[in-house]
């Protein structure tokens, strides 16, 4: 498990173990999201004498609760039999739980990224105080999940750094990823004719314009200094990713306006891809770096 997994689940089983004697209800959930997963990092359930619950039961009443944050400070439903958001979820049947109560784990911008699910079997009537503190916890959890984002993100260019690999190689091996290993031809002549100020400058634009060709479903990582990364999910064939590494091939050979100065740069690109043969996202990295770098050889022997 990797430290950025070991402490949002250290948070939140702190999280349940105060709600536990907090409140009386029968189930308590604690799930984060982020653009490879939604997981839940702690549950526990009052009739420990039960089997285990799957995650793939659980998830998608956290998933309400996140993608309904924007309509309210929580979420509160009397009957889960009754509500059509929750029709088609075997979740509303299976658990023999009657009623929900949610609240969204939020950053400082808003954006939902988790949320703290309660569950009852009959409906769960919180006082103010109680509702308060579930809102204060899921506030703290935010400002938990807000620090270790910041500890795998890249303070230039915003993207994921390369420890946050670690923590898609511990969720998301039940994915099919392509990779694409990027690097910027001759990056070291823009240091070295206008700053390392400008570099920087360029980096940030190359960033922004990476982002405008992955989903969110996608992992755009700065693997190093001009190195950047994309693991791509579930693309359908090779087709589809010589496709878009062409649109970025393309993309970077725009001219960049940066203080006054029109720079060109171009890109050369190493792709890998699983499609169900088993490799891992480690091994896919390594053969499309190599691939990166074949292609960057070759072309300095045209």
């Amino acid at each position: 498990m990797s430290s950025y997994d070991r402490s949002l689940e250290d948070a939140a089983e702190h999280i349940v173990d105060t709600l536990k004697h907090f409140l009386q209800v029968n189930m308590i959930l604690i799930a984060t999201s982020d653009i490879t997963t939604n997981r839940i990092l702690k549950a526990f359930n009052r009739s420990d004498d039960s089997d285990p619950i799957p995650q793939s039961l659980l998830t998608p009443l956290c998933k309400l609760i996140i993608d309904d944050s924007h309509s309210g400070p929580h979420l509160t439903i009397n009957d889960m039999s009754d509500d059509s958001r929750l029709a088609g979820l075997p979740a509303a049947a299976q658990l023999a739980q009657r009623s929900m109560v949610g609240v969204a784990v939020k950053t400082s911008s808003n954006e939902a990224v988790g949320a703290i699910c309660l569950l009852g079997g009959e409906p769960i009537e919180l006082n103010n105080q109680q509702l308060s503190t579930v809102k204060s916890l899921a506030v703290i959890l935010g400002y938990v999940i807000e620090l270790e984002n910041a500890s795998v993100t890249d303070s230039l260019t915003g993207l994921y750094n390369r420890r946050y690999l670690s923590h898609v190689y511990q969720n998301g091996a039940d994915k099919q990823f392509s990779v694409m290993f990027i690097d910027i031809d001759n990056f070291k002549d823009v240091n070295d004719t206008y700053g390392h100020d400008v570099g920087d400058l360029l980096l940030l634009e190359i960033a922004a314009r990476l982002k405008q060709g992955v989903r969110k479903s996608d992992v755009l990582v700065r693997y190093g200094g001009d190195e950047f990364l994309i693991c791509f999910q579930h693309l359908v064939d090779n087709n589809d990713i010589d496709f878009v590494a062409g649109k970025i091939k393309e993309s970077i050979k725009e001219p960049f306006l940066i203080r006054d100065h029109t720079i060109r740069v171009s890109a050369s690109i190493g792709i890998s891809a699983n499609y169900g043969l088993g490799s891992s996202l480690k091994e896919l990295i390594n053969d499309a770096d190599h691939a990166m770098y074949g292609i960057k050889q070759n072309e300095k022997n045209l």
